[in-house]
């Protein structure tokens, strides 16, 4: 049935932000640190196997680079799109209005947490590809291998971050329940290139959100996201 993949991929969030919250304490702050840091390289190292898997191609022996014009033209249209909407702001009060619901008292850091969460588990090439093999083909094992993932990487941000990790399950499945649905009404319009650009440009969020976590830098991700939209636009021009 179309949509379980993601309720279990849900239950793998909660799951491990429920794991940290009961057992977070035993942890030292260098303990903290170092989880944060492998975490981190794990998505960097994600994000770039995904990157590496829509755009290259091995033929007879030799590697080839593919589709590299329309990516440009995504990656500056789509930033440029996302930074005049201001989408991250957005998340961050959403993340605001949730701590508001959950009476939590830490400030700024429930949002933190939610917007950092939900763009880890929620952007990339499983997210992405695993509710679309479900729509197509009714295949949840990428978003249980998945889930099994996001529950780890849940767990290690839960600890720092706190409650709002939990809450990030609210966007994943709005997000993996509508790609699914949309992925059962339009099996035949999605090409392999459009498949192709939809892994490589959510990889490329994914290796973003790597460095944010590894180096602590600030690259606002979220306001990425147009980039998706205009790389499956794109991939349908023959030209590019």
């Amino acid at each position: 049935m179309p949509g379980v993949g993601t309720l279990i991929d849900m239950s793998g969030i909660i799951a491990g932000g429920a794991t940290a919250l009961a057992f977070g304490r035993l942890f030292s702050e260098q303990m903290k640190n170092m989880m944060m840091t492998v975490c981190g390289l794990s998505v960097f190292v994600i994000g770039i196997t995904g990157i590496m898997q829509g755009m290259l191609t091995v033929t007879n022996g030799a590697v080839s680079v593919n589709g590299s014009i329309p990516l440009l033209i995504s990656l500056v249209a789509g930033a440029a799109i996302g930074e005049t909407m201001g989408i991250e702001k957005r998340i961050n009060k959403l993340g605001m209005l949730l701590q508001k619901q959950v009476k939590q008292d830490d400030g700024a850091g429930f949002a933190d947490g939610f917007v950092k969460a939900s763009m880890v588990v929620g952007i990339g090439a499983m997210a992405v590809m695993g509710p679309i093999t479900e729509g197509l083909y009714g295949d949840h094992s990428m978003l249980i291998a998945k889930a099994a993932i996001d529950f780890v990487i849940i767990m290690v941000l839960t600890v720092p971050y706190g409650k709002g990790c939990l809450f990030a399950s609210l966007p994943v499945g709005i997000l993996q329940g509508s790609l699914t649905l949309i992925a059962c009404q339009a099996k035949t319009l999605l090409t392999d290139a459009a498949l192709a650009s939809l892994t490589t440009t959510g990889s490329i969020m994914i290796m973003c959100l790597g460095i944010n976590l590894i180096w602590n830098k600030e690259i606002r991700v979220a306001n990425m996201l147009p980039m998706v939209v205009i790389g499956v636009v794109l991939s349908y021009v023959p030209v590019l």
